[in-house]
């Protein structure tokens, strides 16, 4: 359950879709090396209490800007 609302923070944080939010979080948990159950706990008690880790933060933001970086087409669109 707490899986679940965590990638749906992520979704909505990052704009991300699931399958991207949850590879956030996978990130995320290798970056600061804490099980992707603790990250996911993290991150929703951080919506009740506003107070999240500064280095799981910079984790987060940077896992999200990855991800969003990977969407982006990088040459002209075909036709």
């Amino acid at each position: 359950m707490v899986m679940h609302q965590a990638v749906g923070i992520v979704m909505a944080l990052g704009r991300l879709p699931a399958h991207q939010a949850r590879s956030v979080l996978t990130e995320v948990s290798q970056r600061a090396d804490i099980s992707p159950l603790r990250i996911a706990g993290l991150l929703t008690a951080w919506t009740s209490c506003g107070e999240l880790n500064l280095g799981i933060r910079m984790a987060l933001d940077e896992a999200i800007r990855s991800q969003r970086h990977a969407t982006r087409p990088t040459g002209p669109a075909a036709d």
